[in-house]
């Protein structure tokens, strides 16, 4: 499988179609709806963007804000919270989820950041491979 492009939470303002940060965006919104309703999905929207000067697709740069919110909010219950929306990034990566104890949301997200970030260089070094393979065939052609 072909990993997905990551950007960096600090490189781009808004998330990039098919980027981790859209996948995050589209996980936190499917779980909220999930877990809370649609209404209540908009309503803590619509509390962010007034009270912390950040919207929807944002929430990749400002997900500390974010779960402090939900912490306030729903105490404890945001761990499950941070739990179902990194369970569901990790389906829409198509990747299987494993309990690692003691890692908890941030700790998921850093390793799926690493991994993606692996396999991009794996990629590249194959393709690079690849492409001096070619490159080497053309001139032996040239040359004969």
């Amino acid at each position: 499988m072909k990993p997905l492009p990551s950007t960096s939470t600090f490189d781009s303002e808004y998330a990039l179609p098919g980027t981790l940060d859209s996948l995050l965006v589209e996980s936190i919104d499917e779980v909220l709806t999930d877990l809370l309703g649609r209404k209540t999905r908009e309503a803590i929207y619509d509390y962010i963007e007034r009270n912390y000067s950040f919207n929807r697709e944002n929430l990749p740069k400002n997900l500390h804000k974010f779960f402090e919110l939900l912490d306030r909010t729903f105490g404890k219950g945001s761990k499950t919270i941070g739990n179902a929306i990194i369970k569901k990034l990790f389906e829409k990566l198509k990747w299987e989820f494993a309990e690692i104890p003691g890692f908890e949301f941030f700790d998921y997200l850093e390793a799926a950041r690493t991994r993606i970030a692996r396999e991009l260089i794996e990629q590249a070094k194959s393709d690079t491979k690849e492409y001096d393979s070619l490159l080497s065939e053309r001139k032996r052609q040239s040359v004969s």
